[in-house]
């Protein structure tokens, strides 16, 4: 199937590249729209599909893979925990190395299985690593109370700050010295 562009459009992420391997130069235009799960950091996720437009270039060592993954994400506020919808955006440009021309060093190279290459590990690598690792509402947030969870940004904490536990008196003697 071709889409309007005269991209052809993926509906599978391990993709046929037959017609251009051993033919450097040659190349195929790909759309792709699937959902690929369980993308994720600890504060943020990959929501719906991935779309991504890539070109498959034969070259002497493989086939080169270059070009935007992108995704809608819904990212956690690291400080007050409040959900945001957000949009990750990545550009690809990797290597699937063809017979004969793995290197020797790197075991996490992406490779040509038969005449097929499998783009989902690649994207799934491109857009976990795109993803924010401490996302924030604002730049300002100011975060929840680490007593009673209020959340700061709302409204001020009426919490009373706690005594110091009577063990610690000796460095925090040490601390107000030294801050001198």
């Amino acid at each position: 199937m071709v889409d309007q562009d005269g991209d052809a459009r993926v509906h599978e992420l391990s993709i046929s590249v037959a017609e251009i391997l051993g033919q450097p130069g040659a190349y195929r235009d790909l759309h792709i729209s699937k959902p690929l799960p369980g993308v994720r950091t600890p504060l943020a996720r990959v929501q719906n599909d991935l779309d991504a437009y890539l070109r498959a270039e034969s070259v002497v060592e493989g086939v080169l893979v270059t070009g935007e993954v992108t995704a809608a994400a819904v990212l956690q506020c690291a400080r007050c925990l409040k959900q945001l919808p957000s949009e990750v955006s990545v550009e690809v440009c990797e290597l699937f190395y063809g017979a004969g021309h793995e290197p020797a060093s790197d075991e996490d190279a992406y490779s040509i299985t038969g005449v097929e290459i499998d783009l989902e590990p690649m994207m799934r690598d491109a857009v976990a690593l795109a993803l924010p690792l401490n996302p924030l509402c604002a730049a300002d947030c100011k975060g929840l109370c680490a007593r009673c969870g209020k959340d700061l940004n709302l409204k001020d904490c009426t919490c009373q700050e706690e005594e110091g536990d009577s063990r610690w008196a000796a460095l925090d003697a040490l601390r107000d010295r030294l801050a001198q």
